[in-house]
């Protein structure tokens, strides 16, 4: 990202991967336009969709920033609802998941920074789950590559061995 120049997406613009059933991610800005400085994406996550698995960022932090509905997070040993309009900072190092348990949509603001090639995991773990290769250990070993750390055994109790 030579030189100063801005970024303008519209609402619904960027690039989507869908991730399983009713859970879409649109990316903003990635590695790409960053350098790697972050990542940016807007989650929309299906009516009573279980989200993401627990897992920890060793070396960055995660932003989310609720655009609509009410997703639930869990943040170490908290667990909280988040109504729209609410910031949640998940710090390096700290466990942590996320879903949507209500009968409407949520849609969340998602920043990694740095950005850890977070777009890429998505895609590869989307290409992974397609390919019907997403075993708990595929998974944990392509999360760790993106600084996304997952225990194995929540990825078994979830999807099976």
């Amino acid at each position: 990202m030579g030189g100063s120049r801005a970024i303008v997406l519209k609402a619904g613009e960027g690039r989507r991967t869908e991730l399983g059933s009713g859970l879409e991610l649109c990316f903003k800005v990635d590695d790409a336009e960053s350098d790697g400085r972050y990542s940016i994406s807007v989650a929309t996550l299906g009516a009573e969709h279980p989200g993401t698995t627990p897992h920890v960022h060793r070396e960055h932090d995660e932003l989310f920033f609720v655009i609509e509905g009410t997703p639930t997070f869990t943040v170490e040993d908290e667990t909280f609802e988040a109504p729209a309009g609410t910031l949640v900072l998940v710090t390096r190092g700290s466990r942590h998941r996320w879903w949507n348990p209500r009968p409407e949509p949520a849609e969340v603001l998602d920043i990694h920074a740095p950005g850890y090639g977070f777009e890429s995991f998505i895609r590869a773990l989307a290409a992974l789950s397609a390919a019907g290769r997403a075993t708990p250990a595929a998974m944990a070993e392509l999360g760790a590559r993106h600084d996304d750390h997952f225990d194995v055994g929540a990825l078994e109790d979830r999807y099976g061995r």
